[in-house]
């Protein structure tokens, strides 16, 4: 009898806690409802301040933003994957305090890689606005509170806060045309330009030497910067590679058996050629890249 009545306890507790894990796993998510709940009171605040303001704003559904252009651009080009925007903005409450802006009157605007991995040290509001305006445009941009924003929930900007973003896009440039502008920056409009993109300027030519040949071993010294002149690697030295086996990036397998013991030249390279969409630390992700290569030996 006693055993029966310690079953009977221990089956009821199990039902119990069944049910208790049933009621919890229905009951909703308050944080989730806490941040609908902002989300609307923020939409409210924003319509608000658009009607009190006279602003003529446009919604962009996927985003949630309000976009009012006070300078218009049909023309100009509009950032895809892979482009570089530099853009000048001023980040402020809806009350007019500044939070956060470019150096503007430095004239250093920020720089964003478009479909990069990290879009940095830019908040996802400001990165979404960024893609919905062209290359010479001008906007005011307000945006409902973002649960992904890695600059809110501090003293200037708490959690749940509608911003305004005053943005200008000063450019907006793929990776050829970023390219070009490189070229002619530094007098390079004669490198050959290769089916893969790649760019190749002969810096010092020895025609007599042997040319370099897929499977041998050649011993390079090199520079490498990105288009801004910031240096990433070097070897004054030289470094042993194995030519043609993917050792190397491609530009570099496709740029050795151009060359010859002794010769040097310059290269420029798309991203495609060279570390992609990832980047490589401390190389950006779609990063344009420049080296300076020298062709000590082959064997």
């Amino acid at each position: 009898m006693k055993v029966i009545q310690n079953w009977q306890r221990w089956s009821f507790a199990v039902s119990l806690i069944g049910l208790l894990i049933v009621q919890i796993s229905c009951a909703p998510d308050p944080g989730e409802a806490l941040n609908d709940r902002k989300r609307r009171e923020n939409e409210d605040e924003i319509k608000a301040y658009i009607t009190t303001n006279n602003l003529t704003a446009v919604k962009d559904d996927v985003t949630g933003l309000y976009i009012a252009k006070t300078k218009d651009v049909p023309t100009g080009q509009a950032p895809v994957v892979g482009d570089e925007v530099r853009f000048y903005f001023v980040q402020k409450r809806l009350d007019g305090l500044i939070v956060d802006s470019t150096e503007t009157a430095a004239k250093k605007p920020g720089v964003v890689i478009i479909g990069a991995p990290s879009q940095g040290a830019i908040t996802a509001r400001l990165y979404n606005g960024l893609q919905l305006l062209k290359e010479g445009e001008q906007a005011i941009v307000l945006a409902p509170y973002d649960p992904t924003d890695n600059k809110s929930g501090n003293l200037l900007l708490p959690a749940y806060t509608p911003v305004r973003y005053d943005i200008t896009v000063v450019s907006v440039r793929t990776e050829e045309e970023q390219i070009q502008d490189y070229l002619a920056a530094k007098g390079l409009t004669a490198a050959e330009k290769t089916a893969s993109g790649l760019r190749f300027l002969l810096t010092k030519a020895y025609p007599d030497s042997a040319l370099v040949k897929v499977g041998q071993t050649a011993k390079i010294k090199y520079k490498g910067t990105l288009l801004n002149g910031n240096q990433f690697d070097a070897n004054a030295d030289g470094t042993d590679f194995s030519v043609g086996t993917g050792a190397v990036i491609a530009a570099w397998d496709e740029a050795l058996v151009k060359m010859r013991e002794g010769e040097k030249a310059t290269i420029v390279l798309p991203s495609s050629i060279g570390y992609g969409p990832q980047g490589k630390t401390p190389i950006p992700p779609y990063a344009p890249l420049v080296f300076d290569i020298e062709v000590v030996s082959a064997k």
